[in-house]
């Protein structure tokens, strides 16, 4: 069983101090979550693995199946993991007695390599390839985003994304599905004002 962080008892320890949790960082989060899936498929290969005797050919054959499965999901995530932690603070305080020039700190932020894999710019990039809508339809937007490779803010394939996730992906951005009307009737969908607004600054 895994605990996310922070947990219920966090939030009320903080209520009681009289604590404002700070905003947490997207990066960090992917972080964290895709570290702990990690483990969690280390633990299901170990658990496939040590199956214990396999009676016929046709159990050895469904192991051998779920074995191959967990190692490719396994070595995705493993890469995934890889790729955000050599991801380098361009945005780091600078330390020292001169100040730094602002108009470059911009210019370094707008082309951190983070800024360019959030789940928002997929997004606005799924919205741009269909002509710049002012609203799409979260299953639309689910359905375009599932043509794109790759993993989803470290947590999901976006082979495997549904309106669910994508919310649930969003969601920290303050961004969040609402009733939009297409045509005749209201169907669950975004804003591109919304995502455009929701587009985070340089977090690394």
């Amino acid at each position: 069983m895994t605990t996310h962080f922070p947990s219920g008892l966090d939030d009320l320890t903080a209520a009681i101090a009289g604590l404002e949790l700070p905003q947490e960082n997207p990066h960090h989060r992917a972080i964290v979550d895709t570290y702990r899936r990690v483990q969690q498929m280390d633990a299901q290969l170990l658990a496939v693995t040590g199956g214990g005797p396999i009676g016929c050919r046709a159990d050895a054959h469904e192991q051998l199946e779920q074995l191959t499965d967990a190692l490719i999901l396994r070595v995705l995530a493993g890469a995934e993991l890889t790729r955000l932690l050599s991801i380098q603070c361009c945005c780091a305080p600078v330390v020292g007695d001169g100040e730094a020039d602002t108009a470059e700190d911009e210019a370094d932020c707008r082309s951190c390599p983070y800024a360019e894999q959030t789940i928002v710019h997929a997004c606005l990039d799924a919205f741009a390839a269909d002509g710049d809508p002012d609203a799409m339809s979260s299953a639309d937007l689910a359905d375009r985003l599932r043509q794109v490779p790759g993993m989803a803010e470290g947590r999901w394939s976006c082979a495997e994304l549904t309106p669910l996730r994508l919310s649930r992906l969003l969601a920290p951005y303050g961004a969040r599905p609402r009733n939009v009307r297409f045509g005749t009737g209201q169907l669950k969908g975004y804003l591109r004002s919304s995502l455009e607004a929701a587009l985070p600054d340089c977090s690394c």
